[in-house]
């Protein structure tokens, strides 16, 4: 089968995905060092009717909980950052005022 390389994707990331080694797929598409792919590259997937589809990930709830806490840390940031440009926009107004 085909797949059309997606951004963040890399050779290991797509072997995983689908099941094949690294070195299968620098094999059957002839890619040469450093072994480099790109977004938009399309990339033959070698498939064997005896093999498995990938195992599903067993722990997606446990990442979805890491990213969900990973996003309420970064709204705080931006939420802390907002109330120091108020801040700050307040100051040059009243600076602005006095001259």
């Amino acid at each position: 089968m085909n797949y059309v390389v997606r951004p963040g994707d890399t050779l290991n990331s797509i072997a995983a995905r689908f099941g094949v080694t690294v070195s299968e797929l620098i094999r059957v598409n002839r890619l040469t060092p450093p072994f480099l792919v790109y977004p938009g590259q399309t990339l033959y997937i070698p498939t064997r009717p005896d093999s498995r589809p990938p195992r599903p990930d067993n722990n997606l709830q446990g990442r979805v909980e890491r990213l969900e806490r990973q996003v309420d840390r970064l709204q705080r940031r931006v939420d802390r950052l907002d109330q120091r440009v108020e801040n700050l926009n307040r100051r040059v107004a009243r600076l602005e005022q006095q001259r």
